[in-house]
Parts: structure tokens; C-alpha cells; sequence
């Protein structure tokens, strides 16, 4: 059994990205697997302050908020889904900010499986270009593996994606993590 961690950052709760996250989750769970979803939008997340108390503290920050539990759930997973829409060329801001909260332990980010879920309302391209942030956030891993990829692009409306044949293949990623 892998301990796996869906980090989602999709403000619309029904979402393309959150309905990719639940197809993924349903087919890790029936395979065994410990699935914990966590909705961003749906945390209490302050920006990183950039005021390095974290890097003389032991690693703790200052703000009281859920990224304490976040980077506790992250630092125990074995797979990490990052799962996010694209908004003007990059992750949402939910998911930005929870990057960004890693600081405390950008140097014990762990080993990691790693898949990527990414919705766009407009073509792939723009997906292409949305994945910066997060190779590089994944290359400060102490070792990773990205296991899969699922793109939904084209897809403004929401629920657009149910359609889709990536439906099938988050359903199929999860069910063979």
C-alpha cells in the first residue's frame, strides 16, 4: 500500500481538475492505496513571507495556518498527485502559494512518485507552458520519478472534461500507481 497525497489547485470545487483528482483517488483507493485529497482553495494558506524565520527555527514558520498539516501529509506520502488548472500561463495562485509554503523543508522534500493533472481552457500549448512551476518545484525532490502526465486542455467549462477520454486514463493512473 502507498500512502499517496492529491494536491489539488482548482478554486471551482467541481472543477476539470478537481473531477480528474476524484477519477485518479477512486481507482488508487480500489487498488489499496491510502488516498488523501487536499483542495487547496478549501485551506487556510498565507503567502510565504520570505522572512527565513522557518530556515532558523528547525523548519517551523510563523504562520498559523493548514500548511503545517500540508507539509506533514506531503513529507509522509510516497506519490504526490499535483493536480491545477492553468490561469494565464501558469498554476493557479492556490497552488503557487502551497509551492512557495515548502520552504521549511525545501531540503527534505523526500523521495516521491510523482503525476501531474493539468485542465486548461485553451490548447495544449498553454499547458506546455504552465509546467515550469512545477518541474520546478519537483526537481528539489532528494529523488523523483514522474509517473504520469493527465492533460485535459480545451476544457473552459466546467465539468467539460467528464467527456474526455482522460477521464478514463486518471481513473486507470490511480488504479495502477
Amino acid at each position: 500500500m502507498k500512502h499517496i497525497v492529491i494536491l489539488s489547485g482548482s478554486p471551482r470545487k467541481n472543477g476539470n481538475t478537481n473531477l480528474l483528482c476524484r477519477q485518479f483517488q477512486q481507482g488508487a483507493e480500489e487498488a489499496g492505496h491510502s488516498v488523501r485529497f487536499i483542495p487547496l482553495a478549501e485551506k487556510r494558506i498565507g503567502f510565504c513571507r520570505a522572512c527565513d524565520v522557518c530556515m532558523r527555527n528547525g523548519g517551523a514558520c510563523i504562520q498559523k495556518d493548514d500548511m503545517e498539516n500540508i507539509l506533514c501529509a506531503f513529507q509522509q506520502a510516497d506519490v504526490v498527485v499535483l493536480a491545477t488548472p492553468v490561469y494565464f500561463y501558469g498554476v493557479s495562485a492556490q497552488m503557487k502559494a502551497c509551492i512557495d509554503r515548502t520552504y521549511p523543508i525545501w531540503q527534505h522534500l523526500g523521495r516521491k512518485e510523482v503525476y501531474y493533472i493539468v485542465s486548461a481552457g485553451l490548447g495544449e500549448d498553454i499547458i506546455a507552458r504552465s509546467l515550469g512551476d512545477l518541474d520546478g518545484f519537483v526537481e528539489h525532490f532528494e529523488q523523483y520519478e514522474i509517473k504520469g502526465r493527465l492533460y485535459a486542455s480545451n476544457v473552459m467549462e466546467a465539468g467539460a472534461v467528464r467527456t474526455l477520454p482522460v477521464m478514463e486514463a486518471a481513473y486507470q493512473a490511480g488504479l495502477h500507481v
